[in-house]
């Protein structure tokens, strides 16, 4: 993890010096999923730079650590599943002309998963492709919040009833 974070502060050093604009927002991330019993609610932070393009459209990077624990405890173990995920995602944001400082962005890339097993066989998932749509406004200057939901499939055997992540979260970051 160490060195993928390194390898990502390195990116965004060296794409920002080259940039004639960019937007770098950090801060922290608060999902839930949705999609199975027990649910499970993930913390963490993340980090997204962009890149303006064109008059209407911004490409970047989105990356961070989430850690989800489940809602409910297991039965006759008095344990909280959990586990962790570090999206690396590819950004498409685009201005609403609805309300200034109002986006909208497709996300979508890889998450690694950390302590993820199927639930028929036990085996630790990888992780999988991941898709997500967020709804954000910029404000007073170096604020951003954002609504996203999402889904992360953390399965390529094609067994969609054992890891699918299904998830809606908000985002409140610090614009740089």
């Amino acid at each position: 993890m160490k060195k993928l974070l390194l390898i990502y502060i390195c990116l965004v050093f060296c794409i920002s010096v080259t940039a004639q604009k960019t937007k770098f927002t950090i801060g922290p991330e608060l999902l839930t999923s949705f999609n199975h019993d027990p649910s499970f609610l993930g913390l963490g932070g993340s980090a997204q730079l962009d890149i303006w393009i064109k008059e209407r459209l911004w490409l970047g990077v989105h990356s961070g650590y989430l850690n989800f624990k489940s809602t409910k405890t297991l039965l006759g173990s008095g344990t909280r599943p959990s586990y962790g995920a570090i999206p690396v995602l590819g950004v498409i944001k685009y201005p609403l002309p609805v309300l200034k400082g109002l986006y909208g962005q497709d996300m979508f890339g890889y998450t690694f998963a950390h302590n993820v097993k199927f639930e028929d066989n036990r085996e630790k998932a990888a992780g999988g492709f991941t898709y997500c749509f967020a709804l954000g406004y910029e404000f007073a200057d170096h604020f951003d919040v954002s609504a996203k939901v999402g889904r992360s499939r953390f399965n390529k055997k094609d067994r969609p009833v054992d890891v699918n992540e299904h998830n809606v979260g908000l985002r409140l970051a610090y614009l740089f």
